[in-house]
């Protein structure tokens, strides 16, 4: 009995301290990872998902290059996803899905300004922060929202379709449709231009592709139809600005009609090169893909407070020209690209 009771007692008490040692040892863990978080989640690959539509579109295929290379540089797991469409309902669906693999951070290209609202704040208010890109919302829920200056650009436009028309003449403006913020900055940025610096400029009532060029070409072909004057074009998207030189072209006016055009996606560049475009304004993708990411991985590492965060980052515009289109300085690292390799 004693014997046993002695064995008994070395057991327990060794049992006892190797407990009593995983016990502090947990302790000291837990508290390094709340004290010292920062340095240990740096360590740790983060899970970042980036959402859009249009995604064929070279504007985001730009957009996803730049968030790739923080995705490299910040160690982030990537994963894009992206609709083919316009409309706004399969981007829905589509960062429904996303939320349900719980990434600890998102990047979101909104394609409405409402439609989202809900979706983002609860995303925000259930610990997963998004980051909105290119497009805005109506209510600031996000943590942060990335896009062009697009007022100015809009004035940018107007400077050089003013000067391509020596400050005089009737100009269209073709847009993807009413209601969407950005959109409407690019065109009220543009007509409050033509007023303040050239008066003898008439600028008619807005139109709207949908970023369907076939349906802005269709419109191109009316405007030219119903005003014989026309002198020029200013088209505020990629799509509908390759529709608007396809009917300039198709109509035999390319020498008559100046067209200037948001963006500089490569179809955008050939028409540009070959006459079609007298000027693109060309938005910063690639920094706002790689903002967002950089942004998020930040921010979740603790290294960034919500209150260090600005919630507007506004990327510049570059005016590209014929003569401008193949320096350096532009062709690698303004113009789009259809490709990351």
């Amino acid at each position: 009995m004693t014997g046993s009771t002695s064995l008994e007692r070395t057991d327990r008490s060794g049992t006892t301290r190797t407990a009593l040692r995983a016990l502090l040892l947990g302790a000291a863990m837990a508290g390094a990872a709340f004290a010292g978080g920062i340095a240990r989640a740096a360590d740790a690959p983060l899970d970042i998902a980036f959402v859009v539509a249009d995604s064929a579109d070279p504007f985001y295929l730009t957009m996803q290059c730049g968030a790739e290379k923080a995705a490299k540089d910040n160690n982030v797991n990537l994963t894009w996803q992206g609709s083919p469409s316009v409309d706004y309902g399969p981007e829905i669906a589509i960062l429904h899905a996303v939320q349900l693999k719980k990434p600890n951070g998102i990047v979101l290209a909104p394609f409405s300004p409402t439609a989202f609202i809900a979706p983002v704040k609860d995303l925000m208010d259930g610990g997963t922060p998004v980051v909105t890109v290119d497009g805005s919302l109506d209510q600031k829920v996000e943590l942060q929202n990335i896009h062009s200056d697009n007022a100015a650009a809009g004035a940018a436009a107007a400077d050089m379709l003013g000067e391509a028309l020596h400050g005089q003449g009737t100009v269209a403006v073709i847009s993807f449709q009413p209601g969407i913020p950005v959109q409407a900055a690019r065109v009220d940025g543009f007509v409050a231009e033509a007023k303040k610096k050239y008066p003898n400029i008439k600028v008619l009532p807005g139109e709207y592709g949908g970023a369907d060029a076939g349906k802005s070409a269709t419109i191109t072909s009316g405007l030219l139809a119903r005003n014989p004057d026309l002198a020029g074009i200013y088209a505020t998207d990629t799509n509908d600005a390759e529709g608007a030189a396809s009917a300039v072209r198709a109509g035999g006016v390319a020498t008559k009609v100046k067209v200037v055009a948001y963006d500089a996606a490569p179809d955008e560049v050939k028409a540009l090169r070959s006459g079609v475009f007298d000027g693109l304004v060309a938005q910063m993708p690639y920094q706002e893909g790689y903002r967002a990411v950089a942004l998020l991985a930040k921010y979740l590492r603790h290294q960034i407070s919500k209150d260090q965060v600005p919630y507007f980052d506004q990327t510049g515009a570059v005016v590209v020209t014929k003569a401008n289109v193949d320096t350096p300085e532009i062709a690698h690292t303004v113009l789009y690209t259809d490709s990351c390799s």
